[in-house]
């Protein structure tokens, strides 16, 4: 976050230099004069230059950026069942959790703010949902009706919600409204297996889901797990 000190820097000495070439002008110190005028502008070129080059890798990492929010393992305890050990990034000990499907999935409120204000350094906030079983065909999902599994991650992980910024949004709250992009629901789900792990991650757009092993790297390809011997 750093970066904007070196050009601010140079803008601060090419600018000194400009201002000492203009007194030597001004007391008829032509040669002197001319070659601080011309030296302080260089160093303010070269400082543009690196305040673009700088700008613009502030930018990519920025909009690049990706944050661990939750670490999900998974146990398979019998068909479309599992054992779900949830961890958010900031605990140090998971939840156990039983869920059923084919599919686990997490769901999060997303804030983005206006790109000016991603790129000085304020990433999308988020506030994790739930989490659920989902199953690949809507046929299961309607047959598990009351057996489907579906757990508030605020109160099973005890989360620390402090101040709610997004209902601040939706309460028309202008100065919010003026750096804020877009607020949403975001969600991402990926196929359960024994033993895949996965990370949740949030990026300045959405959650996403990225396999944490062999596993999870298996059941998103679809690959079935050798036999043990």
């Amino acid at each position: 976050m750093i970066w904007w000190l070196f050009p601010v820097a140079a803008v601060v000495f090419g600018l000194t230099f400009l201002l000492s070439g203009i007194v030597r002008f001004a007391k008829l110190k032509m040669f002197s004069g001319l070659m601080r005028f011309v030296g302080g502008g260089f160093v303010l070129a070269a400082a543009a230059l690196v305040a673009m080059i700088g700008l613009n890798l502030q930018t990519y990492a920025r909009l690049t950026h990706e944050e661990v929010i939750a670490y999900v393992d998974l146990k398979q305890l019998g068909p479309q069942q599992y054992t779900a050990t949830v961890r958010l990034a900031n605990q140090e000990e998971g939840e156990e959790l039983e869920v059923r499907g084919d599919q686990i999935r997490f769901e999060a409120q997303v804030i983005k703010w206006e790109p000016w204000a991603n790129i000085i350094g304020y990433d999308a906030v988020y506030s994790l949902d739930r989490m659920d079983g989902r199953y690949i065909t809507v046929d299961d999902q309607i047959a598990a009706g009351e057996n489907a599994t579906v757990y508030s991650l605020r109160e099973e992980l005890e989360l620390e919600r402090g101040l709610d910024v997004y209902k601040l949004i939706n309460s028309n709250s202008r100065w919010l409204q003026t750096i804020v992009d877009a607020h949403y629901g975001s969600g991402t789900f990926v196929p359960m297996a024994d033993n895949a792990s996965y990370e949740i991650k949030i990026t300045q757009d959405a959650l996403i889901a990225r396999p944490a092993n062999a596993e999870a790297r298996n059941a998103l390809l679809g690959r079935r797990p050798s036999p043990r011997s």
